[in-house]
């Protein structure tokens, strides 16, 4: 039997005495009286191998989804030296949700100290537990037994288990598994917490580390500062809701705060988005990898975040607004969205045709038609309204910024139509300073691009939900798409499907756009290839078409695709001569920061000047030196260079 990868066994319920074993020698690492080092433990970094999922889409494309996660240990505060056991740790399986570590012999003249564990709750009374360990220079080194989450008797979901040295505490001091170095005997009593730990204040926020803690900040709809602390990994059972953060509107924004710190870890096999609906909040360092997510259900999707508003509202004569959502620093990989209709299944599982009634047509008013115009009569075709988006990191809204989007899939197969899709966002406020590597999207779209599907930026919304007439954003900069394949009804883009917008001044600078492979129009259900469209769509290296908005966006400092039309159909966007269009081997040459690098000033107001940061590496990500295939190395801004480690990981040999 394991748990968790380790060994176990059961064992007596009387008086035990545990001995961990120690990590030898504790050099330079002296406790304070309290048992408790001042030295904290190092990050440490393991690979995790995980089994690939190739998902296919429309088209006959595929795209690697599954792949190894980082595994990174808890870097707790508090002053203590610890470091979470390695997997060869030997454990023996205890009641009461406690597994302890094996026994181990001491020589009978070492000097020990000892670790009682109170017990006194449990129903049947039960003697202490003792951890012993060796004093070598003063300190014992001793790993404090583990919470089981697996028993369903004792884990509590949402929560976690402790040690405290205070009988009264209700503070974590101690965390099960932890190693800590102590110089007295010391006896530690149980406490429960919310999440896995803190008070959720700036200084000491909730702490996550355990997929279940993500599900209680749905149901409570959070409120706060948050902290991710470990690698989340969802059992293929877990249930997950995402996280709305929007209740009744307080007197000032500051009530409203929420943040959310992913701090580098990952959150493996979501199977919705993690956020629902947000407002005034901030999010970062978030990484999701390997989610599926499959619905029939019509709405906007992100994996990180489905729609960020901006409210305005009044308070006694006094104006507030929540700001618009900041997510940065973020990345989704090897994921997908299939949102296709849901198979009507008998008892046994198999799949049940259904057949849709046919409405009876519906004829003009006072109609005139002969009897042989009657019996022909077909009902004009209701028009499609796509009214949704869809994007990597967030459907609407948001000001996203350094977030990196890798080997990702969103395909909509529902009969009604989604209105934008794009690689970042759906309709976002702005997009700075980020990138899009394989990326296919396919279904019923009428708008996709690159980087976002309509470049209109943001409005600001009231208390009750209705829209205001103010707009701003529709700023994309310093951003790239590599290798995007998009099939589309109505336009697709390099880096926008829809450009315009009501803000005054919006850019799309510092910009490229390549691996471009787009089939838009409307095609017969019998030409899966999509090879002879009925009618032909418009696309664009940059911006696919113009909207129907009131201004256009500016085009600067950036480089096209030479095989597309900059703006495939322009009614009041444009582009100055600073925009190159180049062949593909162009975009791996260092001539291409020249162009991307240079300063942009926003028209009309000279002084917000944006700078690009593109910069060439030599990593494993540019190890294929056939550049006329798409290898070799390529720019990207530097402030996502350490995002790609996190999204493509090298699996273990």
């Amino acid at each position: 039997m394991q748990i968790d990868n380790k060994k176990i066994a059961h064992v007596s319920i009387g008086e035990l005495e545990i001995t961990a074993k120690t990590s030898g020698k504790s050099k330079g690492n002296k406790a304070d009286k309290s048992g408790k080092s001042p030295k904290k433990a190092g990050l440490k970094i393991k690979l995790k191998k995980i089994p690939k999922l190739y998902y296919a889409i429309a088209g006959g494309a595929a795209v690697a989804m599954l792949v190894a996660g980082l595994f990174i240990g808890m870097n707790l505060g508090g002053g203590l030296s610890q470091t979470q056991v390695t997997d060869n740790t030997n454990y023996d399986l205890e009641h009461d949700g406690l597994i302890l570590p094996d026994m181990e012999d001491f020589d009978p003249n070492a000097e020990l100290i000892t670790i009682s564990i109170d017990r006194s709750y449990s129903a049947i009374p039960k003697e202490d537990i003792q951890v012993k360990g060796e004093v070598i220079e003063g300190v014992a080194t001793i790993t404090l037994p583990v919470f089981d989450r697996n028993e369903f008797f004792s884990h509590v979901p949402g929560y976690t288990w402790g040690f405290t040295s205070d009988p009264t505490g209700k503070k974590i001091e101690y965390y099960g598994g932890l190693t800590y170095n102590f110089t007295e005997n010391v006896k530690l009593y149980r406490v429960l917490v919310k999440y896995g730990g803190g008070n959720g204040t700036k200084d000491d926020p909730y702490l996550i580390n355990y997929f279940d803690q993500l599900q209680l900040m749905s149901e409570e709809k959070a409120r706060g500062y948050f902290r991710q602390t470990a690698d989340i990994e969802f059992p293929i059972w877990a249930n997950h809701t995402p996280i709305d953060t929007i209740n009744e509107l307080k007197r000032t924004p500051e009530s409203e705060r929420f943040e959310y710190d992913g701090g580098g870890f990952m959150i493996d096999g979501l199977t919705v988005p993690l956020f629902g609906t947000v407002s005034g909040s901030v999010i970062k360092n978030v990484n999701i990898i390997n989610s599926l997510i499959e619905t029939d259900r019509y709405t906007n999707y992100g994996f990180i975040v489905c729609q960020a508003y901006n409210y305005r509202y009044q308070v006694g004569g006094t104006t507030y607004e929540t700001g618009e959502t900041l997510i940065q620093n973020s990345t989704v990989s090897y994921s997908a969205i299939h949102l296709q209709e849901i198979p009507v299944t008998d008892e046994n599982g198999n799949i049940v045709e259904t057949v849709e009634p046919i409405p009876e047509p519906e004829l003009p008013p006072d109609s005139e038609l002969t009897p042989e115009e009657l019996e022909n009569y077909i009902p004009p075709t209701p028009p499609k309204h796509g009214e949704y988006a869809i994007g990597g990191i967030t459907g609407v809204g948001g000001q996203i910024e350094n977030c990196y989007v890798f080997s990702t899939i969103i395909n909509a197969e529902l009969n009604d139509y989604f209105l934008y899709v794009g690689g970042i966002s759906g309709k976002p406020a702005n997009v700075i300073n980020s990138g899009v590597n394989e990326l296919s999207v396919s279904g019923n779209i009428f708008h996709t691009g690159g980087i976002v599907g309509s470049a209109g930026g943001s409005r600001l919304y009231r208390a009750d939900g209705s829209e205001l007439p103010h707009f701003y954003g529709g700023n994309i900069q310093g951003c790239f798409v590599r290798g995007f394949v998009a099939y589309a009804e109505n336009s697709a883009g390099g880096i926008a499907g829809e450009g315009g917008t009501n803000s005054e001044d919006a850019l799309i600078s510092n910009s490229y756009a390549t691996g471009l492979d787009f089939k838009v129009g409307v095609f017969a259900e019998d030409d899966p290839e999509r090879a002879n469209p009925i009618t032909v769509g418009i696309s664009g290296g940059i911006i696919g078409f113009d909207g129907n908005e009131k201004y256009g966006h500016l085009v600067t400092n950036t480089v096209s695709d030479s095989c597309f039309k900059v703006i495939g159909s322009s009614r009041i966007s444009r582009f100055d001569d600073t925009v190159r269009l180049a062949p593909l081997h162009a975009f791996y040459q260092n001539g291409i920061l020249d162009v991307l690098n240079r300063n942009t000033v926003t028209p009309n107001n000279p002084k917000i000047i944006f700078t690009g940061s593109f910069i060439f590496a030599d990593d494993f990500r540019n190890s294929n030196e056939d550049t006329s295939a798409g290898g070799g190395s390529y720019a990207f801004p530097s402030g996502i260079e350490g995002l790609f480690e996190k999204a493509e990981v090298i699996q273990d040999e």
